[in-house]
């Protein structure tokens, strides 16, 4: 196999740096600009982060799909379905397993630390709604792979409902006005959420900062991150190809990897500073968008069909988060990080036979 230059591997740690700095700009903005309009944490988290940040990896089976039917010269069509069916597939495979083992070991982290406890306080029934609306959506668009293509009519329909779902999805948890700016355990004062606003990035001195220097910041943030998101793919391809990856491994493991970062260093910062409902909620939220809005455009204007490898991809992001909501976030339940780290175990396992199926 051939290795990786020195240079290559600089720069790919440059550019997570920078969407780290980008991923911090991005949320000090979007967190004022919930408060600014009176959001609860779970509307910011699951809404405005969440779709802001999936914006990368929603981008990149776009781009894959038009490139194949645009310029047949530069990416077959057929190459170009696979990329992207496997894209589309694989982001929300890597919420469900990695962002969620990457965010309960950040709480152990953080807890070992002394910045936080393990207890996670959250909006449990946020939480559920968005896992609820994940699993009609994703298993909607599972099982469309068994409609034939020639079916194309009944394919847009299915694409149809798939977006009715999270316009559904969106002015229910807007309009929810159950659900308080602050979850509170008056039983464990010391481990309820700190939503203490840093200041503004772009008006470190004001109090209240303007809501246009909100909006600036917020732009900037989220353009910095779609930028350096492309910039970082652009880098994996480079390497995959290298590396002579084929397809389906580059759309299902590498390419998500990449254009889930957001999501991934969201969250992070966000359990580092006990804001748990926004932690939980920018990656179940970006896990409904994914479902939804993606998969449409791939029932519609793909083959849609999976591979052996795409197959147990579904099939792991279903049992991680299935296992995740049943067991450890339960409403009633209180939520600890250890069952988040099982999502790590099917990722791994995932992994494993994926370079099982490499050829020798």
């Amino acid at each position: 196999m051939p290795t990786i230059p020195l240079p290559d591997i600089l720069l790919i740690l440059g550019i997570l740096a920078a969407i780290v700095g980008a991923c911090t700009i991005f949320t000090n903005a979007i967190e004022w600009v919930g408060h600014r309009c009176n959001l609860s944490a779970g509307v910011v988290g699951s809404v405005l982060a969440a779709v802001g940040t999936a914006l990368p990896e929603t981008i990149v089976p776009i781009v894959a799909i038009v490139s194949g039917a645009v310029n047949p010269n530069a990416m077959s069509v057929e190459s170009a379905g696979e990329i992207g069916t496997g894209a589309i597939l694989g982001a929300p495979f890597m919420l469900g397993t990695l962002a969620m083992f990457i965010t309960g070991l950040a709480v152990l982290i953080f807890t070992w630390l002394k910045k936080r406890t393990l207890h996670m306080p959250l909006d449990h029934e946020q939480f559920y709604r968005d896992m609820t609306y994940f699993f009609i959506a994703y298993g909607i668009a599972a099982c469309s792979a068994l409609i034939p293509a020639s079916a194309s009519g009944f394919r847009y329909g299915i694409a149809v409902l798939l977006l009715g779902i999270y316009g559904l999805y969106l002015y229910k948890t807007l309009t929810d006005t159950t659900e308080e700016n602050t979850v509170v355990d008056p039983a464990h004062p010391e481990e309820n959420e700190d939503h203490h606003l840093d200041p503004l990035y772009f008006a470190p001195k004001s109090a209240e900062p303007k809501t246009a220097m909100m909006v600036i910041q917020t732009v900037v943030g989220l353009a910095l991150i779609i930028v350096l998101a492309h910039e970082f793919v652009g880098e994996i391809n480079h390497l995959a190809t290298s590396l002579k990856l084929d397809a389906m491994v580059l759309s299902l493991i590498i390419i998500p990897i990449a254009t889930e970062l957001p999501e991934k260093f969201n969250s992070v910062m966000w359990i580092s500073q006990r804001k748990d409902t926004l932690a939980m909620g920018n990656l179940t939220g970006a896990m409904v968008f994914q479902s939804c809005i993606p998969t449409a455009i791939g029932v519609a204007f793909t083959p849609w069909v999976f591979t052996a490898l795409a197959k147990t991809s579904v099939l792991y992001c279903l049992l991680s988060a299935l296992i995740i909501t049943a067991v450890g976030f339960r409403i009633g339940a209180k939520a600890t990080p250890f069952v988040l780290l099982s999502g790590g175990l099917f990722y791994g396992f995932f992994v494993w036979q994926v370079l099982q199926s490499l050829p020798k």
